[in-house]
């Protein structure tokens, strides 16, 4: 009888023990898009501005109360850097509104690429545009 209340005890045990749900928090938050990013590509380039015309990339820093802190390199100064405040928002139906500077509000879908990578589709006047960002 022993043997089996002990077989019980210990199947109990590993019942309790086996599996917990936190186990997806994970893919949360290695999806976020709060942090520091760098802006690698813009595809097709939106007229009137193309950050690949300097070696450095634009940053974009998404802070979790709303502000997006921009550093665009100006090719037209000698590519000098020049920091710029918007914000973002993470829209109840999946979209983001973002705030690119000199190039005003935009709405589009963000996809990410695992923990280090997303693109953010959106339209410029009227033309489809992929804004490609990596950690």
């Amino acid at each position: 009888m022993k043997k089996y209340l002990l077989l019980l005890a210990a199947f109990g045990l590993f019942f309790f023990s086996s599996c917990s749900d936190d186990d997806d928090d994970g893919d949360e938050t290695q999806n976020s898009i709060v942090a520091t990013w760098e802006l690698t590509a813009v595809n097709p380039t939106i007229p009137g501005w193309d950050p690949s015309e300097c070696p450095e990339n634009p940053e974009i820093t998404f802070s979790a109360n709303g502000a997006a802190n921009w550093t665009i390199y100006n090719s037209q100064n000698e590519c000098a850097a020049v920091s710029s405040t918007g914000d973002w928002v993470q829209n109840s139906d999946g979209t983001y509104t973002m705030t690119i500077p000199n190039l005003g509000e935009f709405d589009g879908t963000v996809n990410f690429s695992g923990a280090n990578r997303f693109t953010f589709n959106t339209s410029v006047q009227t033309i489809p545009v992929v804004l490609t960002f990596q950690k």
